[in-house]
Formats: structure tokens, sequence, C-alpha cells
């Protein structure tokens, strides 16, 4: 089906004057807006994690997520007020007697007939999952092709996340829907998610999900992912599960042979807790390019403390020094991605002790929800 031209969501009178509703055509969610008689449309799915906005507060133009209550124009789909930072997409809207009519193909989209403008919302299924031994953290697989008929695939680059709605989620502070890194390379056949497992509602029917079980993901989407410029070395800052991007990166870049040189300092509370080391060490045999620094920050017991070969303590500027030299420190594009301790720290060192500009760092904070 063509997406190209405009179709009804509603009567006028279904939405008064300072109200909005949610309406869904061919998979996506759109929020209608009345102001003042004019009929406005915007992606109902906040870009930052996914609250929908016809759920929140309509004052002027300017919708609030009822979630984290980021604020957008609803005439633009701008961010008016953090956290979110990306835009909304924004739709055409007509009356025609009382038909209010919504055109599809959203006014940031490139409208060309001959393309289909494909849903956003994808159907995948849970393939295996994987606890981990004296921690916390749960590993997911689930399918890269939708179970729909048009078999499509979901694309992304590495080191994006979507969203992820998991159903019957109840009372959760946060909603009822999770945005998570995709942990896997685009050049592999699975999707594959990691998270730390919490008391909350959500993290609770995440742990309950059985192979099988069909869960729907919006996305992808962000903005950390890797340099195109080769030349310049890739310097990943890794905190606890926030290697997740780093996973995909590394991976995708050992697939792909690309020529750029990429160390990785991985920091982790201890040994259990190395997230994805299996895979770091094949890609590691195989890519020259790579180096994986590992460093544990709490003490081992003894019959550990003597087989760790790796660094100890936190990532700090020594650390840095021992293993980047001037020219690494002077080219390279620096990626932070952790808990916001680690995330804050980690920027002191790099802008304040090693003078690195702010357009050669890239941040991607997980706050551990």
């Amino acid at each position: 089906m063509k997406n190209n031209g405009f179709v009804k969501v509603a009567n006028t009178t279904d939405i008064p004057v300072s109200d909005m509703k949610e309406v869904q055509v061919n998979g996506q969610n759109i929020c209608v807006a009345n102001i003042d008689g004019k009929y406005f449309a915007i992606n109902n799915i906040c870009s930052h994690e996914g609250g929908p906005l016809a759920d929140g507060k309509l004052e002027g133009y300017e919708v609030e997520c009822p979630w984290h209550q980021s604020k957008f124009d609803m005439r633009t789909g701008e961010v008016n007020a953090p956290p979110a930072v990306e835009s909304q997409a924004t739709y055409q809207v007509k009356v025609e007697g009382d038909d209010i009519m919504v055109n599809i193909v959203s006014d940031t989209e490139v409208k060309e007939e001959s393309k289909e403008v494909p849903s956003s919302e994808y159907k995948l299924v849970l393939l295996e999952r994987q606890v981990f031994e004296g921690t916390d953290m749960l590993t997911l697989k689930l399918s890269k092709q939708v179970e729909d008929e048009d078999r499509r695939t979901l694309e992304y680059i590495a080191g994006q996340f979507a969203f992820f709605d998991i159903g019957n989620v109840y009372n959760d502070p946060k909603g009822p829907i999770r945005h998570f890194t995709i942990a896997s390379s685009p050049t592999e056949e699975f999707i594959l998610i990691s998270t730390r497992i919490r008391d909350s509602p959500y993290k609770k029917r995440l742990d309950s999900l059985q192979k099988g079980t069909t869960v729907k993901v919006r996305g992808p989407q962000g903005n950390f992912t890797l340099h195109e410029d080769y030349s310049r070395p890739a310097i990943l800052l890794s905190g606890g599960i926030g290697v997740t991007p780093f996973r995909s990166m590394i991976k995708y870049a050992t697939d792909k042979n690309l020529p750029m040189r990429i160390i990785m300092f991985d920091s982790n509370k201890n040994r259990q807790n190395i997230l994805f080391k299996k895979d770091f060490d094949i890609c590691t045999n195989t890519n020259k390019n790579l180096r994986i620094i590992y460093t544990i920050s709490e003490e081992q017991n003894k019959n550990e403390g003597n087989q760790w070969k790796g660094e100890k303590g936190r990532i700090d500027m020594n650390m840095l020094k021992r293993y980047l030299d001037a020219e690494d420190i002077e080219k390279s594009i620096f990626y932070i991605c952790g808990p916001p301790a680690m995330l804050n720290a980690m920027r002191n060192i790099l802008e304040l002790n090693l003078q690195i500009p702010a357009d050669r760092i890239k941040v991607e904070e997980f706050t551990g929800y």
C-alpha cells in the first residue's frame, strides 16, 4: 500500500479544542491535537523513552510527554525541553467536512511515490535467553526477520537502540516500554539485547519471557555510532552494562574488516560481570586493529585474585596513558558508555586533563533503570 495520500483518522467531534487523541495508521502511532480549532499531527511515541504523547499535557502548541516531561512543538516536532534530544516526525492534516485526514508520510520524510514507507514497528520472536551465574545480567536473543506478510528485516546501524514493548507491564512508574541498545551487529542474523534485572514491573516481566514470545520493537534510533573517518582511531570507554553498543560496533568492524584502530577499556566490578568476553576474544583473534583492556574494580577472593592478569581499579588518566600514545590522544574519537557517575568521571578526564575537544567525545548514558 502506498502511503502518499491522506487517510481519515477521526471525526472533528472526537477531538475537542485543547485535546489530543492517539490514532494508528498502517502501524504508525500518531497523536492528533486540536489547537484553537486547527488540527496538528505528530509521532505519538516520544523519542526519549517511548512515552505516549497523547496521554500527556497540551499547552498552546506544546505537548509534554507524560513519562519524563519532554516537550515538543506540535507544528514542527522540535524539542522544546529535555530529556528528549531527538525531534518527532510531524504529519500534514486537513479537514474535509467532519473528517480529520492525515497524510501518513511524515513531513520529515522524502516523499517518493515509487517507494514504500515501512512501519517502524516490528514483531520479533524470542529465540534464546541467557542468565549469567553470579550476576544480575540477562541477555535475550530475538529473531531479526519480522513475522509478517512482508518478511521485513529490522535494519539498524551498529550502536543504535530500539524501544521494546513486551506487553503485560502494569504500574511501572517509568511506563510499560523501555529502550535497549542493540548489542548484535547488523552483520549478524539475530537481535541481541542485554540488561540488568531490577525489581521494577517491567524488568520482572522481561525476566519471565520464554522462548517463542513475540516482542514489539520500535525503532531503531540514536546517533551513538562509529565515525566514518577510518584514519581516526576509536577509543571506547565502557562501564558495566554500557558495553552493549561496543559489542555491536566491534563485531561490525571485525566482520567488515574496517581499517580503523579500536581500543576499548572495559571496566567491571569483577570477572563474572565482564559481558561478551568470549565474543570479544574471537574478534581480537581475527581483527589486528582491535585491542581490549579489561579492568576490575572490586577485590577478588584469594582463588581468583592470583589468576587475574588484567588491570585493577577504575579507568583513570594514568591507565589511559599506559595504553594510548600521543597520536592516539591527538587524533582519536572517544566513546563513553556507562552509568552516570562513570560517564561524568570520564568526561572530566578527557576534557580537563587530556584537553580533548567536545567534538571528539561521544556519550551514551546508561541509567540502570
